[in-house]
């Protein structure tokens, strides 16, 4: 906890781990996360790895996690075998990180998560644009998927217009479930 100058209290977390939204980062910097942890652990200083002056960044990125889940049953986490698994062509702008491919198992005694999905774009509505087009491109056979679910978040005017917090789809999952289903013409 943290006290400030008035009495007043926080609670700070302090988490020296990687976040698994690293990739984010990595797009919109060019910097390599993993492999600057990696060199500092070895003993090399991070100043001589990157220089100490405000790290340039360019556009936007966004990351999504492919689940093997049923958003209408309360994201109900899924099992079974991905008897089809087609994710969107990995390029300078689309990162997939998977742990399965096709034809393995999802089990119950495990996370769910099937990839994720990261893309850049040189501002939010490309990034969006490249996102809904990679989702268009992603075909799950097998467990229920939330691939559909994303693809509508993802037109959603809250997230388009980034006018969202964390708790939106608490109050809002509704509205979002109802919204048509169907991808626009220009993403495809």
């Amino acid at each position: 906890f943290i006290v400030g100058p008035t009495g007043d209290f926080y609670f700070m977390e302090i988490n020296t781990r990687l976040q698994v939204e690293h990739p984010v980062t990595e797009m919109v910097t060019g910097l390599d996360l993993v492999e600057l942890q990696l060199r500092i652990a070895a003993g090399q200083r991070l100043t001589d790895l990157v220089p100490q002056r405000p790290v340039p960044t360019r556009g936007h990125a966004i990351e999504v996690r492919l689940y093997a889940e049923d958003p209408e049953r309360d994201f109900l986490p899924g099992s079974g075998h991905l008897e089809m698994l087609r994710l969107p062509a990995p390029t300078a702008d689309v990162r997939l990180d998977a742990g399965v491919v096709e034809g393995d198992l999802v089990t119950v005694y495990y996370d769910p998560m099937i990839a994720k999905l990261i893309v850049h774009g040189s501002d939010r509505p490309a990034a969006l644009k490249r996102l809904r087009r990679a989702l268009a491109e992603t075909v799950i056979v097998g467990p229920k998927s939330n691939v559909e679910f994303l693809e509508r978040l993802s037109r959603h005017p809250a997230v388009v217009d980034a006018t969202f917090d964390t708790s939106y789809l608490d109050r809002h999952l509704a509205e979002v479930m109802q919204q048509d289903g169907g991808v626009p013409q220009e993403v495809v």
